[in-house]
């Protein structure tokens, strides 16, 4: 039986507004959920609205319309106040390791900071936590003093997840949290939390634009363009037998690493991604997709069951479509 999840979005909107009474929509109808101990990856370009997804789960933005249920609570409308216990249970981590610490502050206060406002330790219970917290995450209880100018990057980032993890929450939205790290320093922040993830039963939200990374950490994968989810499923199904166009040709751009290893032909799209002031009509992707029918420019497309879990956007790929088998 599958567990409930921890985290469960349901029609999430959010439209920012612009002068002239014009609206940006930067989320169109997400729905998604974590299950306990499940890693999500969220994955499309930039400007798609995947982190805004993540802004909304944390209630740094509040959404327009639609439902965030945390454990069997919807926090959509929640006040500050009453979210405060809810953001023990979702932590975050940060694209910039730098821009996110206090330079002002040490390391240790840094980390310890969640404890003082949740009023879980002060004191010496205090300062043994943050120091077991820096050990967990490869760093050394002797740097709790430093400042974050004296860490490296990839050690700045692990500051960031010992504050995400100091409180114990169940949940993490990882915001592209190694793309402005050194590729030799991604992997091992990248195992940390795979490791981390085991030790404490975490899930993770892992937002990135890096199909590579994505598939490394993900059991399960949703790909999003112009503020919709066109695919998700779990991620073997999806990166063996991707169903939706946009998610080919995002695949199609991975290098292959393995020497031998055939490569999958390149999908090359035409055009550049329309404004979220004035997204087109139907399917957002039809302005660029190679197999685009009429019906593509004038309906928007439900997320169609292909296999189990596996679902895709897309009228061509609905089972009752036509051109389904001729299109695949």
């Amino acid at each position: 039986m599958t567990p409930a999840p921890v985290l469960a979005v349901q029609g999430l909107v959010k439209r920012f507004p612009m002068r002239g009474g014009r609206f940006v929509n930067a989320v169109n109808g997400v729905s998604l959920e974590i299950r306990p101990g499940e890693t999500l990856g969220l994955v499309g370009e930039s400007g798609c609205g995947k982190s805004t997804v993540g802004k909304l789960i944390m209630k740094l933005h509040d959404p327009t319309e639609g439902a965030i249920v945390v454990r069997g609570q919807n926090i959509a409308g929640l006040s500050r106040r009453l979210m405060k216990p809810v953001r023990r249970q979702i932590q975050t981590i940060f694209q910039d390791p730098y821009g996110s610490l206090n330079p002002r502050m040490t390391a240790g206060a840094i980390v310890g900071e969640p404890l003082k406002i949740h009023g879980i330790a002060s004191g010496r219970d205090l300062t043994r936590r943050v120091a077991e917290v820096f050990e967990k995450v490869g760093l050394r209880a002797d740097q709790m003093t430093r400042f974050p100018h004296e860490f490296s990057g990839g050690q700045r980032q692990r500051l960031s997840i010992a504050r995400a993890l100091i409180v114990d929450p169940e949940i993490i939205i990882a915001d592209e949290p190694v793309s402005a790290l050194d590729v030799s320093i991604q992997a091992s922040v990248i195992n940390l939390l795979i490791r981390l993830q085991k030790e404490m039963g975490l899930s993770l939200l892992f937002i990135s634009h890096d199909m590579s990374v994505v598939e490394h950490v993900s059991h399960r994968v949703a790909v999003m363009y112009l503020g919709r989810i066109v695919e998700i499923g779990p991620r073997d199904m999806l990166f063996s037998n991707p169903q939706h166009p946009y998610t080919q040709a995002l695949l199609s751009a991975v290098p292959v690493a393995k020497p031998g290893a055939r490569r999958r032909e390149r999908i090359v799209l035409k055009g550049d991604v329309p404004s979220p002031v004035d997204p087109p009509p139907g399917c957002h992707f039809h302005t660029r997709c190679p197999i685009a029918e009429d019906i593509c420019r004038q309906k928007a497309p439900a997320l169609n069951t292909v296999d189990g879990e596996h679902r895709a956007a897309c009228h061509l790929r609905a089972p009752d479509a036509p051109a389904a088998r001729s299109a695949a």
